[in-house]
């Protein structure tokens, strides 16, 4: 680990005192594991399966470009949240479920995408079925209707971070801070280093 890293690591602990073994996200009693269950990625051969890579956590998000709240909101909690932990940002992947696949173009979600995270995965599911299963392996849920013409997506807020073993180790809430995340990224990330 590098001296950056550990100067980080303690200024963010020692500003969590108390707190700083605790994770503030949601800890399920019972993990789930969504290790077997994948999403097509855009620009990839392969559907993308959730499980971070060796020693990293993957960050999973349903939601949608178009999104006037809460995807902007959490996207740039996680943006903050990974300059707040320096070099171990490395270590954190990010993975959008785009919920409103008919408009969320390749082009759309690469651009999004990329003004929150240098490390990223854009997944558009290729079939009802395959956006529903994702989203009962998470208990995530959305919708979309149209009234007069006009399209309303709703979803869940939850964000969701999956270790190595491809287990959700801890959710975070709609609205939960960059202090926080930070806080459980770096509790996760340097549990994984020992």
């Amino acid at each position: 680990m590098s001296a950056a890293t550990i100067g980080a690591t303690a200024i963010l602990l020692s500003a969590c005192s108390t707190e700083a073994k605790t994770l503030h996200g949601y800890v399920p009693p019972s993990p789930k594991i969504v290790k077997d269950v994948s999403v097509h990625e855009s620009g990839a051969s392969e559907p993308m399966a959730f499980a971070a890579s060796s020693g990293e956590m993957l960050v999973v998000y349903f939601g949608y470009t178009n999104c006037p709240d809460m995807c902007p909101t959490t996207m740039v909690a996680l943006k903050n949240a990974k300059k707040k932990i320096g070099e171990l940002a490395t270590q954190v992947d990010l993975a959008m479920v785009t919920v409103d696949p008919d408009r969320d173009t390749d082009e759309k979600l690469f651009k999004y995408l990329s003004s929150f995270s240098d490390k990223y995965h854009a997944l558009v599911p290729q079939s009802a079925e395959e956006l529903i299963v994702a989203k009962d392996a998470f208990q995530a849920s959305s919708s979309i209707t149209t009234t007069n013409g006009k399209i309303e997506v709703a979803h869940s807020g939850s964000a969701y971070v999956v270790n190595d073993a491809g287990a959700v180790v801890v959710e975070w809430p709609f609205g939960l801070d960059a202090v926080s995340m930070a806080n459980d990224l770096t509790i996760l990330l340097l549990q994984k280093g020992k």
